[in-house]
C-alpha cells in the first residue's frame, strides 16, 4: 500500500468516526419527530416559549451527543427549521455515499410502480447517466399519470397533467 493509499485509508477513518458522531444522534431525532408528528408540530410551534420547545427537543436528543450536535439543533429549533431534518439527513447521506458523484434521480408517479417498473426506470436512466445514481421514488396522485423524473437540474415531465396542460394552451383553453 502507497502512502496515498494509507493516508486515504486513515482519512477515512476519521471521516467515518467524525460522521458517525453527527449521525447517529440526528438519525434518532429524526426517526422521533417522523413518528410523533404531534411532537414535530409542537417542536414547530413558534407560539411557544423557545425554552419550552427546546425542552421537548432535549428528550429526544440521545445523551451521549455532542454539545455541537445539540447546539446545531437548537440552531434549527431557534430558525424554525427542525422540520427540514428529514431533508437535511437526506443530503447528508447522499454526500456519504459519494458527494457529488453520486445524483439522485426522483422518479414520481401517480401510482406505486411494481420492483420490475422500478428496475426498468434504474437501467434506462443509469444508461442515460451513467451508474452513480441513487433512486428516490415517489407518489403523487396529482399527475395523474405518466412520470416525471429529475437527475440533477434536469427535469423530464411526462405527466399527464402536463400534457392536459399544453393542450389547453394550445386549443387556446383557459383554465
Amino acid at each position: 500500500m502507497n502512502t496515498q493509499e494509507l493516508s486515504r485509508k486513515y482519512a477515512m477513518a476519521v471521516f467515518s468516526l467524525a460522521l458517525d458522531s453527527w449521525l447517529t444522534p440526528l438519525k434518532a431525532v429524526e426517526h422521533e419527530l417522523g413518528n410523533n408528528a404531534t411532537l414535530a408540530a409542537t417542536l414547530q410551534d413558534k407560539d411557544r416559549s423557545f425554552s419550552e420547545r427546546q425542552q421537548a427537543l432535549d428528550k429526544l436528543i440521545p445523551g451521549d451527543s455532542s454539545q455541537q450536535v445539540r447546539n446545531f439543533l437548537y440552531t434549527l429549533l431557534r430558525d424554525g427549521d427542525i422540520g427540514l431534518l428529514g431533508g437535511i439527513m437526506g443530503e447528508l447521506t447522499h454526500m456519504v455515499r459519494g458527494g457529488p458523484l453520486v445524483q439522485t434521480a426522483k422518479v414520481t408517479t401517480a401510482l406505486p410502480l411494481s420492483d420490475k417498473e422500478k428496475d426498468d426506470f434504474r437501467q434506462k436512466l443509469a444508461t442515460q447517466y451513467g451508474d452513480s445514481l441513487e433512486f428516490d421514488f415517489n407518489v403523487d396522485p396529482a399527475i395523474l399519470g405518466g412520470a416525471i423524473v429529475q437527475v440533477g437540474d434536469k427535469v423530464i415531465d411526462g405527466s399527464v397533467v402536463t400534457r392536459l396542460a399544453a393542450m389547453s394552451n394550445a386549443l387556446g383553453v383557459k383554465s
